[in-house]
């Protein structure tokens, strides 16, 4: 049976995957898992490359998506339903803003089941944002206020490879994904209010993309730099991050200093962080959809979400199992609910996956021009305007 990941924990994947499924395998003597790691945009095509040639297009079996790649793929043919699991008694176990996104749009039959979940916060060193401004949690107001403290930080501990912001993009670039609390916060959004349309390429959206992109034409964020060549918070090399894994990933065991995590900065239209989830689903016509199905049975259950959730510093999707976290601590009911409270998902619809690719092999050139100098705002709104020319195409194909 071949299992087709997302490289959810970098180079640890294959190691942390391997740990966890050795007691499925013990369970199921009978059964083997083979891995295979893929990049988002390797596993994208791989798909597709299985719904033109599903005779002669090596697959798997049981693969992970962005929960938001569910619609597209259902309606393609390209995964199959899940009888395994039906509306009534799982929908109600997961948090409400994923529950859609399980489900071929107009249909209850669930195509996918989330496996696990990430939200956007701020992370920062409180020893470092002391030696800047204090209390570090009112300073960020907008994101302004970020760009502001980035200056400061940078004076104050500069020199070498230190950037006030660490990049947690694993390709040290920008995607959308990056992009979508700063739009939010600015009242903008990639679709209008009922999908029909694109709207990525009107003022408020611009804004919100200039927002988080000052980060890097600023200097403030390393930008196309191999990860391990650059420090880290944990030797002294950054002092923030905007991240969707836990806060416990950047720091170990040590009392040296804290990592406090805060929402995201607001605008007029508030704070919004990004929600989502990475979801298991089983290809069409499985070779081995029984031994696919047991297995991803057996990798929703409370206890292994839990264990692989704490490896990969993830958050599980499980409405009870995310509120016992929540209400864990104090500091974390405090932080988290306000963070939660702002959190919103892309839309389940069909052209979203389709969406996402096109706008972050936008943003791909964005960056590069970035990094050369030659980036200005109206390279942006060119750019923005070809996405909104293209998607309102496909939209008026495809739309719901």
């Amino acid at each position: 049976m071949i299992f087709w990941v997302l490289p959810n924990s970098g180079l640890q994947t294959v190691s942390h995957l391997k740990s966890l499924l050795s007691e499925f395998e013990r369970e199921h003597p009978d059964i083997r898992v083979e891995l295979a790691v893929l990049t988002r945009d390797a596993l994208w095509r791989r798909l597709f490359e299985f719904q033109r040639q599903p005779r002669r297009a090596e697959t798997g079996d049981i693969v992970q998506i962005p929960h938001y790649w569910t619609a597209l793929f259902a309606r393609l043919g390209i995964i199959d339903p899940l009888p395994e699991f039906t509306p009534k008694s799982c929908l109600d176990e997961w948090i409400e803003p994923l529950r859609p996104h399980c489900l071929l749009p107009g249909s209850s039959d669930i195509y996918s089941v989330p496996w696990w979940m990430d939200v956007t916060a701020l992370h920062y060193r409180t020893d470092h944002m002391r030696a800047v401004c204090g209390n570090g949690s009112a300073a960020f107001r907008e994101w302004d206020d970020v760009v502001r403290i980035c200056r400061e930080l940078a004076r104050k501990f500069g020199g070498g490879n230190y950037f006030p912001m660490e990049n947690s993009n694993l390709r040290g670039s920008v995607n959308l994904r990056d992009l979508l609390p700063s739009i939010w916060s600015r009242g903008g959004d990639i679709f209008n209010t009922e999908c029909t349309r694109a709207v990525v390429h009107r003022e408020e959206a611009l804004r919100g993309m200039e927002d988080y992109l000052q980060l890097l034409s600023g200097g403030h964020m390393p930008l196309l730099r191999e990860r391990g060549s650059l420090g880290t918070m944990l030797e002294g090399r950054a002092s923030m991050t905007v991240s969707r894994r836990l806060s416990q990933s950047l720091l170990p065991e040590n009392d040296e200093f804290e990592v406090k995590t805060v929402p995201l900065p607001g605008g007029l239209y508030g704070a919004h962080s990004l929600l989502s989830s990475y979801n298991l689903a089983l290809v069409k016509n499985a070779k081995n959809r029984s031994e696919a199905a047991e297995l991803l049975k057996w990798l929703v259950r409370p206890a292994q979400q839990a264990m692989y959730c704490r490896m990969i510093h993830a958050f599980q999707p499980a409405a009870a199992e995310f509120e016992q976290f929540i209400f864990s601590s104090h500091e974390r009911m405090r932080t988290y609910s306000e963070i939660v409270a702002g959190a919103r998902a892309l839309p389940n619809v069909t052209v979203c996956g389709t969406y996402v690719e096109i706008l972050d092999s936008a943003l791909s050139r964005i960056a590069i021009a970035v990094a050369r100098g030659s980036y200005s705002s109206g390279m942006l709104l060119q750019e923005m305007v070809k996405v909104q020319v293209e998607m309102d195409y496909l939209l008026s194909l495809y739309g719901e």
